[in-house]
């Protein structure tokens, strides 16, 4: 518009006069030098000429100085919100120029821009008490009380992460007393009252902060996770009171809220044996948390109790995929083989990861593989009648509890209760609360006639401890053994139904035979009857309950192929479903025999009946 008025002869000199008001107050600096360059090509003469001219000159020789061009560039720098790659060069200005509180001002402004609040504090303090009446008087004090605010928020922040409450309780009080009108002052008390877990201080604090300003999200989320610790249904009910935007700013709260409601109810249906129905809703947890190494593994091990074996490796093998470097899916995934049993396959898998980056989880479960790869071949020949070979292979290994103890049972098993005792208390004065090694003690003051030291033993075995099933069917075997009948059942009762919900392993077999045995000793026979067949599930004799008693005697059968538990199962079923089995056999037999005609002629009839049938724990027979 100006340059098409200075085209014309009538608008030429009010061009000119417009255009030069426009930069004549621009601050010194290659800017404004070219500004006036500019003005002076398209204007030659007039007062306003004449005066760019002297303004030009005096700010070509201002820039030669090598300080004053230091001062101009940083102050324009400020000036466009680049003051934090200006800070060397009005350092040089003031250096220069002790006196210059426009530049003080500005490096301040520059340290503000930079989020250096302590620097920008000390330079507007120092500006406004070298220049109290300065034109930049109200803009400096106006930066001051921002950066003050905004540094003892960040003091606050600082001395709430290293957990010093009392003092970032004082640092946000004191920015709240310089900016009452600002949210994050509030914000910081409430995050103090949730660290000192005063709920109804924090819930007031985080409400005022969003009266204040509604868009403060760390308000939003405060509140989530105050509601979240007291009830799932609380911080439901609080999410679904919000705005889009707010709801939006806590979307990871609210899936992870969905996540953990869904893993609940996955975990129900877990202990009820519901694989198929817990491996779904563990998908839709993975849709919530793609990649998640411990969701993935749940998925996976919920697949493989419902049979689908390719589908739960496949999950797995796609995770390592996704995060061949992560140790939590190292340690995830050969947990999940070893879970199956394939020590083998999880031993390998730890070790595609180097083992400088292995966790403590990492190598325990390293160090029970190999412990098991040791135990299993000692158990190889300790069953092949080798007892000795298997005990040196196993002395030969470091010391650990878990060996010590198997060497422990070894011998109780042989009868060796000295020498099962002395491997106990080796295990206790190393470890005075293993409840395996003080079970073992219970066992043998049992097997030696000792009762009353068996009942003492028994009775100081902490129970917060004793949490395992197999733990508790040894405690429930030696209440047996002692003769509290009423104490063995409760245990029982409790633990059978455990074992029953798990997948097939040793720990439920052994648990399921033993209630077996139990409930048949007790005089309950049929009862006995359908445990058995649960423990031949446990056992992997058969992966269906049989339903028949055709299929229930074929099981019952020795296999070749069979480990001592599956022997154990077969036989004691066998020998109570025989001991229940009613036969009856009816038998006619003739006998003649002839003498003289008439006279000595001998014919005998013999009809017999034979019952059996099971009387209290034996077969008994009837004959007629």
């Amino acid at each position: 518009m100006l340059k098409q008025m200075a085209k014309s002869s009538t608008g030429r000199s009010a061009a000119s006069a417009i255009w030069y008001q426009q930069i004549k107050d621009l601050p010194v600096s290659d800017a404004s030098v070219k500004a006036l360059q500019d003005y002076l090509t398209q204007f030659s003469e007039g007062d306003s000429v004449s005066a760019a001219r002297a303004q030009l000159s005096e700010q070509q020789k201002q820039l030669a100085d090598p300080a004053f061009r230091a001062r101009s560039q940083g102050i324009a720098a400020v000036n466009a919100g680049e003051g934090g790659n200006a800070i060397a060069q009005l350092q040089q200005a003031v250096s220069a120029r002790q006196d210059d509180s426009e530049a003080v001002g500005a490096l301040g402004q520059a340290y503000s821009q930079r989020g250096d609040r302590a620097r920008a504090v000390a330079q507007f303090e120092k500006a406004l008490a070298m220049a109290p009446h300065s034109s930049s008087r109200d803009k400096w004090e106006s930066l001051l009380k921002v950066n003050r605010y905004w540094l003892l928020i960040q003091q606050g922040d600082a001395a709430l992460k290293a957990n010093n409450l009392a003092q970032a309780e004082r640092f946000y009080q004191q920015a709240r007393a310089v900016d009452n009108t600002d949210s994050y002052a509030v914000l910081g008390l409430g995050d103090v009252a949730m660290a000192r877990k005063d709920n109804a201080a924090a819930e007031r604090y985080y409400q005022q902060t969003l009266r204040m300003d509604s868009g403060n999200t760390n308000a939003v989320r405060g509140l989530a996770n105050l509601y979240r610790q007291q009830s799932p249904q609380k911080a439901a009910a609080f999410i679904a009171s919000l705005s889009a935007s707010q709801r939006r700013s806590i979307d990871d709260i609210e899936r992870s809220l969905e996540n953990d409601r869904l893993a609940q109810q996955a975990e129900t249906l877990e202990s009820e044996g519901k694989w198929p129905q817990a491996a779904e809703l563990h998908r839709r947890r993975l849709a919530l948390d793609p990649g998640s190494v411990w969701v993935t593994y749940r998925l996976s091990r919920d697949l493989w109790q419902a049979g689908q074996h390719a589908q739960a490796d496949a999950q797995m093998r796609s995770l390592a995929q996704q995060k061949p470097n992560d140790p939590e899916q190292v340690y995830a995934y050969g947990l999940y083989l070893s879970g199956s049993d394939r020590d083998r396959a999880a031993l390998a898998h730890l070790n595609t990861l180097p083992t400088s980056q292995w966790n403590s989880n990492i190598q325990e479960l390293a160090g029970r593989l190999q412990s098991n790869q040791v135990l299993e071949s000692a158990n190889r020949l300790r069953d092949s009648g080798k007892e000795r070979e298997a005990e040196a292979l196993l002395r030969q290994q470091p010391p650990s509890t878990r060996i010590a103890l198997t060497l422990a049972d070894w011998a109780q098993q042989r009868g060796d209760n000295a020498a099962a005792r002395a491997a106990y208390d080796a295990v206790l004065a190393r470890e005075p609360g293993n409840v395996d090694a003080m079970l073992g003690r219970v066992e043998i003051d049992i097997a030696q006639g000792d009762n009353a030291a068996a009942r003492a033993q028994l009775a100081a075995l902490p129970a917060s401890q004793i949490t395992s099933i197999n733990m508790q069917r040894r405690v429930a075997l030696a209440q047996l053994q002692l003769g509290d009948i009423t104490a063995a059942a409760r245990t029982f009762n409790r633990i059978t139904p455990q074992a029953k919900a798990q997948p097939p392993s040793m720990e439920s077999a052994m648990v399921l035979r033993d209630a077996a045995a139990f409930q048949a000793q007790t005089g309950e026979p049929q009862r006995a009857l359908e445990t058995y067949k649960e423990a031949m599930v446990a056992a992997a004799i058969t992966p269906v309950l049989p339903q028949d008693n055709d299929t229930f005697t074929r099981l019952t059968r020795n296999d070749e192929k069979d480990d001592w538990l599956k022997r154990g199962v077969r036989s004691d079923a066998a020998e109570l479903y025989r001991q229940q089995d009613l036969n009856v056999t009816l038998a006619h037999d003739y006998w003649g025999a002839s003498g003289t005609g008439g006279y000595s002629d001998l014919k005998a009839h013999t009809t017999m009946l034979q019952v059996d049938a099971a009387l209290v724990g034996r077969t008994g027979v009837l004959s007629y």
